[in-house]
Parts: C-alpha cells; structure tokens; sequence
C-alpha cells in the first residue's frame, strides 16, 4: 500500500499536487484479508493527512475502507488534529469502498454544517435504504454547501432511496447529482418531477440514465423541467430500459426524439436565462455599491465623518445627496429595473440590501492597509464598532472565506503573466461569485407571476 500523485489526466499545471492524497491498494493484501487492507489503509491516510501542511483532495477509490474504516477515518478528520485537512479539503472520493449504514452516518457527520466540501463522490457503494439513515444524510448534505454528488452504479438503493432521499433536498447549492444505474423505476418518476419543478431545485446537471424509468416516465420528467425548472442546462436520461407499452421501435424513436426537442429547447433556455441573471446581477451590484454604499458617522480622536456617496466623494461634496435620491421610491425602482431587467423585483432589492450593507465588504489585508497608509484608521473604524458590529447587532454577512482559499505557494505555481489562466484560480474566483448569486437568490431566472 502506497500513496501516489495523481495521474496526468488529473494534474494541475505543475507535476505534482503536494495537496492531493491518492490511496492505493495491495490487491494481494485485499485478498488476504479486507479487514487488514482496511486498518492498513486508514493509517496509511491518517499519516499522509498529518505530514501535509494543505490536503485539497483526497482520491479513496477502491481502498477497502469498509464501515470500520470510513468511521474511523472521519472520527480523525473531525479531531483537533485534521483541522488544517477539514479546513481544506474541497474533494472527497471514496468509490467502491464497501460503505454501508454506519459508513454512511460518518460521511453524514463530515457533512454536516461543512461549508467547505464541494464534491462527494460515493458511487459503487452498497450504502442503505434504512429511512433514517438517509433522512440523517439528506439533512446533513442540506447544511452544507456541496456542489457536486454522486452516486453511480449502486445498484442496491433502487426506489426506497429515492423516495426519503429527493423529497427532502433542499440545499441551494448543489449544482450536480448524479444517479445513474441505481436501479431506479418508473414508480418515482413524479418524486423526480415534483422535484425538478420545485423552488428546492438548484440544480444545473441531473443523471439519471441507465435506469428503469422508461419513455413515459423521461417525457414527465421533461414536462417537468420545461414547465417549471429555469436551473438545468445538462440532464442525462439515456438508456430507459424501455417497457412493452412504450410501442415498438418505430413509435419509440418518434416520442425519445419528440422529448429530446422539448428537453433541448428548455436546457437551451435555461441556459440563456443563467447568464443574463449572472451578467446583470453582478453589473447592478457595482452600480449599487456605488450608489446605496455609505458610510456611517464615525467618532474618533479625529473627529466626525458625514455620510457619503461614492458619486460625491471625489467632490468633496459631504453634504449633497445625488439627485437620484430626491426621486419617489417608485421612480428610483423603475430606474433601477432598467440595469437589470430580467431579474425579478425581490432579486433587485435583495442586490440593493446587500450592496448598502457595509458589512458585505471584504477586509482590506494588513498588508494592503500598511501599503495604503491607513492600519491605524482601520482599526479606529473598528473600534468605533462600525467596522464590527456588536453581537447582539451585528448581521450574518457575506461569508466569503467559508470556502476554500488556493494558497498560492500551492495551488497556482504558474508565473504571474500566465496566472490569469490559472483553472484553480479561476475556480475559486468563480465559486466566490456563485456563492454570492445563491446568497441574493440570483442563481435562477425567477419568472413573472
């Protein structure tokens, strides 16, 4: 049993990822004795986690961890000791590892409130169909902010999954779920489109291919998402397993293209729909930040500094409101819905709140405070309790270091006239800024009623 890097399939620029793990196996051991290879495996890791200073990723697959070790590798990871691999970790694969119940519930308690873990890959494990062990794991995926899961190839879940497991998703953040080849059937076709239809749906990608839902049960899906689903532009719903009421071969093609039209259509729009609700969110935030931002009346040794406008800074003009603000309220949101008007009412107004609220701004560095000239002035502001409000004042804001961070000495080791290009970097800045639409509730088109 060894640790390796990953393949050059999976590498970022550089040769190496120092903050991946990869487990690998002994198929001889394995066939010795599984609950060796097991307890093997989990000290093998535990170590690996300890010696890095950053663990970004953790590849399991295929490593005999079984219940035993999957609970005895997460009671590690929620220890004091793997705070800095808890704090990091954004990926987790643990393919074809024998995880049933109580793996399942460690997995669960990992989850739970992490707002840090953003893939989850549990495929070709038996898992459960207990009701509460999936009830306790759909609850925890909801507190946290996973984007991406999956479950391919488990063949034991079936319909008891599917039927505690979708009707209580309602985490705005997943993106992805991917449910192929689970042996679902055409009895939770309307568990699915009930779904797929409903606000809890935030999904961009939906998997449900190679399985048992038959032609009928696809086209009510597809119904579903046309009528009422403005996340999903990727669905996979190939390989039914068509039954003998879906007519013959002639008359299937007819209806399996029919429905690939109507789905085309609906991804296509859903699609366009997403990017003006992206484009137009963010430009009326920088439009609002300048307009609504304003600072408070500050007391300090220095003296008192009135209200101003971003518009009226320059100036010098303390004391001027823009004209904008001499309007009725009711010209002031019609002008606004003009920056952005495929957003709906709430949405522009949750912009508006959030860009007017100064505890949404980033906290300027140390270091750029000290190149600025201004560390002693910022901690005046806080001081003063501007800057921080008080407990029992002070408003949840924009949490934009509740995710990972690419430290750069790590992550991105590419020269700084090609680091535009980084994907990491990129990554992250992208995920900043989906954190931030799904906070104003402006990941989706949200249509007039």
């Amino acid at each position: 049993m060894h640790f390796r890097p990953l393949s050059s399939k999976w590498r970022h620029a550089y040769e190496q990822d120092p903050a991946t793990i990869c487990s690998v196996v002994n198929s001889t051991l394995h066939n010795i004795s599984a609950r060796l290879a097991s307890s093997l495996t989990v000290n093998a890791i535990i170590s690996a986690i300890r010696r890095r200073e950053v663990v970004h990723r953790l590849y399991l697959g295929d490593s005999c961890l079984g219940d035993s070790g999957c609970v005895r590798l997460f009671e590690f990871l929620s220890s004091p000791s793997a705070l800095h691999c808890r704090n990091s970790l954004t990926e987790l694969f643990l393919t074809k590892n024998d995880i049933g119940a109580r793996g399942l519930l460690a997995v669960a308690a990992f989850l739970r409130n992490n707002s840090v873990l953003r893939e989850l890959c549990l495929s070709g494990n038996p898992l459960t169909t207990d009701p509460e062990v999936i009830a306790e794991f759909a609850s925890a995926l909801n507190s946290s902010r996973l984007c991406t899961l999956q479950i391919l190839h488990t063949t034991s879940l079936g319909d008891p999954f599917v039927r505690t497991f979708v009707p209580m998703l309602s985490t705005p953040y997943l993106r992805q779920l991917d449910i192929p080849a689970i042996n679902m059937t055409r009895a939770v076709v309307p568990i699915l489109a009930d779904y797929v239809k409903s606000p809890r749906c935030r999904l961009e990608r939906l998997q449900c291919n190679a399985n048992s839902l038959t032609l009928a049960g696809a086209r009510t899906v597809v119904n579903a998402i046309e009528e009422g689903n403005y996340t999903l532009w990727r669905v996979n719903l190939d390989d039914l397993h068509a039954d003998e009421h879906d007519g013959g071969a002639e008359m299937r093609t007819i209806i399996w293209q029919e429905g690939l039209r109507v789905l085309s259509a609906a991804v296509q729009r859903n699609l366009e729909h997403k990017v003006q609700i992206r484009d137009q969110s963010l430009a009326l935030l920088r439009c609002c930040r300048a307009l609504f931002l304003r600072s408070g009346t500050v007391r300090d040794g220095a003296g008192t500094f009135p209200p101003v406008s971003v518009y009226n800074r320059n100036s010098r003009s303390f004391g001027l409101l823009p004209p904008f603000f001499l309007l009725p309220v009711e010209l002031q949101q019609e002008i606004i819905s003009y920056l952005a008007p495929s957003l709906s009412h709430q949405q522009r107004m949750r912009i508006v709140c959030f860009a007017a609220d100064i505890t949404t701004l980033p906290q300027l560095g140390c270091e750029l405070d000290s190149v600025l000239g201004r560390g002693k002035n910022m901690d005046n502001f806080s001081r003063t309790g501007h800057g921080k409000r008080s407990t029992s004042q002070r408003r949840q804001p924009f949490d934009s270091e509740g995710t990972w961070r690419p430290p750069t000495w790590w992550e991105c080791r590419c020269p700084i006239e090609v680091r535009a290009n980084c994907h990491c970097l990129r990554r992250w800045r992208q995920e900043m800024r989906d954190m931030w639409l799904t906070l104003v509730g402006c990941d989706a088109y949200e249509p007039a009623h």
